[in-house]
């Protein structure tokens, strides 16, 4: 992990333990462009991971699952779906 990373860690469970209320529009739009920039990220691993023919279905499947691992780390509330 770098230290980008573990910013942005820290700065999310801050603000999801404080349950913070952001009222700026340009804090809203930075951070909707930052989900969206991450769900991108994410699609292109899985992309990426379709895309590798020397991996067998269960070894796709396992790292697919652990890009939305990653992906759902920060939100750990991912209610019904997605057993932890």
């Amino acid at each position: 992990m770098d230290q980008l990373e573990f910013n942005a860690q820290v700065l999310a469970r801050a603000l999801a333990a404080e349950r913070l209320a952001i009222q700026t529009d340009a804090f809203q739009q930075i951070a909707l462009n930052m989900v969206r920039e991450r769900c991108c990220q994410a699609l292109w691993e899985i992309r990426m991971v379709l895309d590798d023919e020397s991996l067998s279905d269960l070894s796709c499947l396992a790292k697919i699952a652990g890009v939305i691992s990653a992906l759902e780390e920060p939100a750990s509330d991912t209610g019904s779906r997605h057993d932890a």
